[in-house]
């Protein structure tokens, strides 16, 4: 018994690891970009419904948010590359979070994480 629960832990680290060091390819690299459901103006929607703005009135700017679309479809490894502050990052990252799941890239035929770059402008009145 104490065998075959250290045989499935081993088996178990192995199969997590290799999910883990797989390879993430750059957009440009994928044969199909991922795509929201519905297509990017879509997803501009959802962002435009879901998202609470911070208390800072006439403050102008873009962040810029880069993700991996995983083979499923989620959004990982969120993270702001640029950020114009008051707490937009924070949302950006919960809204990805709650974010429906998108179709995968594609290379050669075979679904692959995907890194994906996305801009967001804020304009507050």
């Amino acid at each position: 018994m104490k065998y075959l629960i250290i045989l499935m832990l081993l088996f178990t680290t192995y199969i997590y690891s290799q999910e883990i060091n797989e390879k993430v390819y750059s957009s440009s690299e994928v044969d199909e970009k991922p795509d929201f459901k519905g297509g990017v103006e879509k997803f501009y929607k959802f962002i435009g419904k879901n998202f609470k703005t911070p208390e800072k009135e006439g403050l102008n700017g873009k962040i810029i948010v880069e993700f991996v679309i995983e083979k499923d479809g989620s959004i990982t490894n969120i993270n702001i590359t640029q950020d114009i502050g008051f707490g937009y990052a924070e949302e950006t990252i919960r809204i990805l979070n709650i974010c429906p799941k998108w179709r995968p890239g594609k290379k050669n035929g075979e679904i692959v994480r995907t890194l994906y770059n996305l801009p967001i402008t804020i304009k507050t009145k």
